[in-house]
């Protein structure tokens, strides 16, 4: 395929130009190789979390679970990540002011500085690089999907270079460079997929004609019934919550906004950032069954590249296919920098002064630990994911307590992520030991184990401050929010539960644009958590300026 050729190689080597640019002013003292200085306004804020946040997992995983179960997976991944922006709202401003006040780069450092102890900053930063490096491991895989899909030959390939292709632009720019990388890729990406969906919708005689046809093939693709419980549905939406925000790239960018009104505008924009992204590979991945009806679970993950080179030819599929390489390298790069950040910093307690040189090396290692990973595991991009995204969401009631409360003990950190973890290993290795009190934690049902593994952290958690210190337990239950955080509260607890519309639970019939009523829903849904979150911004304007 030379015009693929052509294509993947042109692209690389205006990634490597747009990288030596971009690290023209990198500053080489820690605070601005991992934080860039924390002048991150609004729009690049967005910009960065987003193209961060939305990577291999969100091309090639969310358009293979929406090739194996349908649309249902659009709410779960455009509603449920936007609604995600709440949680990242909240903890994200006490992030960046505990950030400032500790001098802190890192989660883990927040969490030395809030409890003096230097075990839970290296226990809960040992847990995050083992979530990461399964995480880190979706993008190599990715890559050689598309390698693989537009040139044939062993995937290992595709991983290899775009690896060494990361690294490279990584380690002499810090967050500055990555930041900037990160919005050329985000906007790539996101008009690539939007022109791949156009031309796979266009092949099916239009929108309404796909969905149709799409309905006559297999209906079961367009409703929620023996794909979803209402019980697997509300774990999914809760991960989001409780482990988006604890990943390493997207809390180190928190720690890096300029102010709170900046994390404001971020949250605000961040569900319509959501739908745009995961509206076009999610129902490609659908309609990939009108001409590809046969793939397996690990195949379905190729199911983007396959329809997009069907429906666009080789040159225009080859084009299209950079959208997932720019999704993944602007992940990847963000995860060597913070996972790179946690390891220098909070495990191997290298101060700047002697940093340089080991920050590189560390970024090398978890890059080529990554390229093993995926290069060794047979689980699908949405396993790893899955996988991850538990584990981070145990870390979140620590990282909670912590940043609204003082004289939490360090114990009480320790037990509670290792009672949370716990419940999370048990569920991969062991998940039949669920079965007859609990939904076995297996495939799809994966997120249910979000529930038993928050409780077990929770409960550790208060416990243990109870017996370390009976008055700073107290200080918990003492804490008395303001009534309008109480208003917002409620209202977005109200969006969060309306989600579950169990009225329409069974309904799969094609209404406007061929979607089902319940997508529409979702996304009203969303509209309404925008205009909430606009008038809180506005309300920090007004405050401000007073």
């Amino acid at each position: 395929m030379s015009s693929a050729w052509i294509s993947i190689a042109a692209y690389s080597f205006a990634m490597i130009c747009f990288a030596i640019w971009a690290r023209r002013d990198a500053s080489k003292d820690d605070e601005g190789y991992y934080l860039a200085g924390r002048k991150l306004n609004g729009i690049v804020l967005l910009i960065t979390m987003a193209a961060t946040n939305f990577s291999a997992f969100t091309v090639y995983g969310a358009s293979g679970a929406a090739y194996r179960i349908g649309l249902s997976f659009l709410p779960i991944m455009a509603f449920g990540t936007g609604f995600m922006a709440v949680s990242m709202y909240f903890i994200g401003k006490k992030a960046r002011e505990l950030s400032v006040k500790h001098n802190a780069m890192t989660a883990p450092e927040i969490i030395r500085g809030q409890t003096g102890s230097i075990n839970a900053q290296k226990t809960m930063a040992l847990v995050l690089v083992i979530a990461t490096i399964p995480y880190l491991a979706l993008q190599p895989r990715a890559a050689g999907i598309v390698v693989s899909a537009l040139f044939g030959g062993p995937e290992w390939i595709g991983s290899l270079l775009v690896t060494i292709l990361v690294i490279g632009y990584t380690i002499t720019g810090g967050l500055k460079a990555v930041v900037r990388t990160d919005i050329a890729q985000g906007i790539v990406a996101l008009v690539l997929l939007w022109v791949g969906l156009i031309l796979v919708v266009n092949e099916f005689g239009g929108l309404n004609n796909s969905m149709e046809q799409l309905a006559s093939i297999k209906p079961e693709l367009l409703g929620r019934e023996g794909n979803y419980t209402i019980l697997i549905w509300s774990c999914t939406l809760l991960l989001w919550i409780f482990a988006d925000p604890m990943f390493p790239q997207l809390y180190q960018r928190l720690c890096a906004a300029d102010s709170n009104r900046d994390i404001g505008i971020m949250a605000t924009m961040y569900p319509i950032v959501a739908w745009i992204a995961f509206l076009p590979p999610i129902l490609i991945g659908a309609l990939g069954h009108i001409e590809f009806s046969d793939l397996d679970r690990a195949g379905s993950d190729n199911i983007l590249p396959l329809q997009v080179i069907y429906s666009g030819g080789e040159w225009l599929g080859g084009l299209v296919l950079i959208a997932g390489l720019a999704a993944l390298m602007s992940t990847m790069d963000s995860q060597l920098l913070a996972t790179g950040s946690l390891v220098t910093r909070d495990l191997l307690q290298i101060n700047e002064n002697k940093g340089i040189g080991y920050r590189e090396i560390v970024i090398i290692c978890l890059a080529i630990m990554g390229l093993l990973l995926s290069l060794w595991s047979n689980l699908s991009i949405l396993d790893l994911g899955l996988l991850a995204f538990t584990m981070y969401a145990v870390i979140f009631p620590s990282v909670a307590l912590v940043s609204f409360m003082d004289e939490v003990k360090g114990s009480s950190i320790i037990i509670s992520i290792l009672a949370g973890e716990a419940i999370v290993l048990l569920a991969v290795f062991t998940p039949e030991i669920f079965d007859g009190w609990w939904i076995i934690p297996t495939g799809p049902a994966m997120p249910v184990a979000i529930i038993p593994a928050i409780i077990a952290s929770v409960m550790a958690l208060l416990i243990t401050q109870y017996y370390s210190d009976r008055g700073s337990f107290d200080e918990i239950f003492s804490f008395k929010p303001k009534i309008k955080n109480i208003s917002v509260s409620i209202t977005l607890v109200l969006v969060f539960i309306n989600a579950h519309d169990y009225w329409w639970w069974g309904d799969n019939s094609l209404w406007i644009f061929g979607m089902p009523k319940w997508i529409w829903w979702s996304l009203f849904l969303s509209v309404i958590q925008v205009i909430i979150f606009t008038r809180i911004v506005e309300t920090y304007r007004v405050i401000n300026e007073n």
